[in-house]
């Protein structure tokens, strides 16, 4: 099952988890499950799967049936319960694909369209806790909602987590369009919770960066804001420096192999145009001089 190149940020919860007491995890928004085997794999004591589309839930069901850790709720999250229409995506021939599906109304692009919709159950965490299905406390809570992340952090109530890491971006022209919240609102609603630090992992084409409490990100770039509660901060710091680190290894390796190719080709070229003039100048000799 595919993580939509966000291997990145499984490997840093990953890491985080076996340095925070609570290892518990609730994941919205989980599509096919991929970043649940990850957080299983790192030793997750428990995860809470949120996911409202009715394919995608059956199939979670299906996956993990044998799975004692994992428990699926088949709702929207959000800031109150109620009813929601989810738009569900389709890709640019109009198959169906299993993720892009949202809350909100978003126009179709050339990468991806919203064709179809279905009436979903929308909870709030803060429900959900108060009616006793999810802990009050977890160690990691992942948000990935195709643009409603804001309205699930608001509806957090009394839930606590040390880590929280959401999806964000300026605007993507062709998928999901401008980013309906700014990282200033999300702050300010994490704020008050006890996140002020953050590191934000940036997609950028091949690179994979990261920036510590810094959410700029150029027009077609994404990412995730990962917040650390200030609790732990400290103790997942040395991590992420060990993280940041990595990327860069990683980015410096794919700057080589494009300097390399960027090489071979210049070294093509210029001898092509070598043999472009020999051919020129051999021309001028056969034709011997013009009188």
């Amino acid at each position: 099952m595919s993580l939509y190149g966000q291997e990145p940020e499984a490997t840093l919860l990953s890491s985080y988890l076996s340095l925070l007491d609570h290892r518990s995890v609730i994941d919205v928004g989980a599509e096919r499950g991929a970043f649940v085997e990850q957080m299983l794999s790192a030793e997750s004591d428990v995860v809470h799967i949120i996911e409202p589309d009715p394919t995608n839930v059956a199939f979670l069901r299906e996956r993990f049936a044998n799975e004692a850790r994992v428990t699926i709720h088949p709702y929207a999250a959000s800031d109150a319960d109620r009813q929601l229409e989810l738009h569900t995506s389709v890709s640019p021939d109009g198959s169906p694909v299993t993720f892009g599906h949202t809350v909100l109304s978003r126009p179709d692009t050339d990468q991806i369209a919203w064709k179809g919709t279905v009436e979903v159950t929308a909870r709030s965490l803060e429900s959900l806790l108060s009616a006793g299905e999810i802990p009050a406390r977890v160690g990691v809570l992942k948000i990935d909602t195709e643009g409603h992340d804001l309205a699930v952090v608001a509806g957090m109530g009394d839930l606590d987590s040390d880590v929280v890491m959401v999806e964000h971006w300026s605007n993507l022209p062709h998928a999901l369009g401008t980013c309906p919240w700014s990282a200033e609102e999300m702050l300010a609603e994490l704020r008050p919770r006890g996140f002020s630090d953050f590191a934000f992992i940036v997609h950028r084409g091949a690179f994979v960066t990261l920036q510590w409490n810094d959410f700029s990100v150029m027009e077609g770039d994404m990412g995730n804001l990962v917040f650390l509660h200030a609790r732990v901060g400290e103790r997942l710091l040395p991590a992420t420096l060990d993280f940041a680190a990595s990327l860069t290894t990683s980015a410096a390796e794919v700057g080589e192999l494009y300097v390399a190719a960027a090489n071979e080709r210049l070294a093509v070229i210029k001898d092509l145009e070598s043999r472009s003039l020999m051919r020129r100048v051999l021309g001028d000799r056969v034709r011997g001089p013009r009188g």
